[in-house]
């Protein structure tokens, strides 16, 4: 996602979501600890008022209220043990209408379906965060702060004046807070249960390149309407859910607007941007969809097309064939050593320090200077110059490419080191043949993660026990 200068309102009031990639979303990585998401994550409108699977530890017979429901308002919805309330949603739904107004008009879905999508973005969140709670991951002050920090340089803002636009918007700066603290914790245990668990062996690698030199420079910029299936679908339930797709794209083709129709019956994440995806790397899409969309002419819609967790449905809306290009960043870093447990403590300790003196105002490189162990670098502020994939490892690389420029990563453990990276600038700069393999890498791991993030969080909304209490927000099946 690009945080670019536009009106403060856009980047800040959309309420965060619950995953930043998903059913092979525009952006590969969001940095973990800086970035907003684009859009909530929404389920089809058709959930029963009992979800849960087979296997499920939670799926009393009658619906437990939890005992923290005295005094507050009108309970909507259970999601285990926890409470979605009235005055929740009617909240979250106010800021999604906001930015819908003012980013997609076009896609503002009645107000029924409005309320039921986010109620279910809101579900899907509150179990990843029940799930990220049990599983001990916390967020620290220093990394909140520098998430903040990060999406005010974004936003071309002081921290006080991303307070004050806060304030001026009506929204309080403990709710943002707490919502983007969320956010990062939701983020890492998404790094943890997905991310961290794609494993891609050196022959995948080296055939991936072969295709990616043949795909060339192809990006296309996409709308989709996503129909999903069930958790360990029957033949009768995939059956229906490709009719459905089936009626949905005769519906577009028979000319209604496809954004509307997209917030209406999608389930992918950005269902309440009229399913905008944006560009997205020929690379980065499963074989079966780039072959597809490489015969449509721009503004023209793809036949249904099935995926390993539902149908998809795209609109073409441009193409384009560029000389293949790698992103390279202007980069600089501090290196603090942990070679054993004491040294680590001390890195981690020295890292906090490090963190609030950025927040304080002093200058990277004379922190890089100071405090950096990498003989190269320090003496030069940090200053790594322009770094291009492959020339760092894997989990660093990742958080770089995803840095807006200006913005600071929380420190990073890799291997026997603790690294705070800098982003400066950043720039495309045509693929060179030694650099063909690490684009591949990268390419065919966002491919990868995108598919399994979203098989991971159908699991989680399955196996969760989830009680909607208003007959309204069911769906039409309930």
């Amino acid at each position: 996602m690009s945080l670019k200068r536009r009106p403060i309102f856009l980047a800040l009031s959309i309420v965060l979501g619950a995953a930043p990639v998903l059913a092979w979303a525009s952006t590969p990585f969001l940095n973990r600890d800086t970035l907003l998401p684009t859009a909530p994550v929404v389920a089809p409108p058709g959930t029963t008022t009992h979800t849960y699977s087979e296997n499920s530890a939670k799926a009393p017979t009658l619906a437990p209220l939890p005992e923290n429901t005295q005094n507050l308002d009108k309970v909507v919805a259970v999601v285990n043990d926890n409470i979605i309330t009235s005055m929740q949603l009617e909240h979250r739904v106010i800021a999604v209408r906001a930015h819908l107004q003012t980013q997609a008009p076009n896609a503002m879905p009645p107000e029924d379906v409005l309320r039921r999508q986010v109620l279910q973005q809101m579900i899907l969140q509150d179990i990843e965060l029940q799930i990220a709670h049990r599983a001990g991951i916390k967020i620290d002050k220093g990394t909140l702060d520098q998430a903040i920090s990060n999406l005010a340089q974004a936003n071309h803002l002081t921290k006080d004046q991303l307070r004050q636009a806060l304030t001026d918007q009506g929204q309080s700066w403990k709710s943002f807070t707490n919502d983007l603290r969320n956010r990062i914790l939701v983020d890492r245990l998404m790094q943890q249960e997905v991310e961290n668990r794609v494993h891609i062996g050196p022959d995948e690698v080296k055939t991936f390149a072969q295709q990616l030199k043949e795909m060339g420079g192809v990006s296309f910029d996409l709308q989709q309407i996503f129909i999903p299936l069930p958790g360990n679908p029957t033949p009768d339930a995939v059956s229906a859910a490709r009719n459905e797709a089936g009626q949905v794209r005769d519906r577009v083709v028979a000319g209604e607007s496809f954004s509307r129709l997209a917030a209406q019956v999608s389930s992918s994440h950005d269902a309440l941007q009229g399913g905008r995806i944006g560009w997205i790397k020929a690379g980065e899409l499963p074989p079966s969809v780039t072959q597809t969309l490489l015969q449509l002419k721009a503004g023209e819609i793809s036949p249904v097309i099935p995926g390993p967790t539902g149908f998809h449905i795209f609109k073409l809306l441009d193409v384009k064939h560029e000389q293949p290009t790698v992103t390279e960043v202007k980069t600089a870093m501090i290196v603090l050593r942990a070679g054993n447990s004491l040294q680590l403590q001390e890195a981690e300790a020295r890292a906090q320090d490090i963190q609030q003196a950025l927040q304080s105002g002093t200058r990277f490189s004379e922190l890089a200077r100071h405090y950096s162990q990498d003989t190269s670098t320090a003496g030069d502020g940090g200053e790594m110059g322009w770094v291009a994939p492959g020339q760092l490892p894997d989990s660093l690389e990742r958080t770089l490419i995803t840095l807006q420029p200006g913005g600071v990563s929380s420190p990073i453990r890799e291997g026997d080191a603790i690294y705070i990276l800098h982003s400066q600038a950043q720039r495309q700069q045509p693929v060179k043949e030694k650099q063909i393999m690490a684009a591949a890498r990268m390419q065919l791991y966002n491919r990868i993660v995108h598919e399994r993030m979203d098989e991971w969080q159908r699991r989680i909304r399955d196996s969760a026990y989830v009680e909607i209490l208003e007959s309204g927000l069911r769906g039409s099946d309930a």
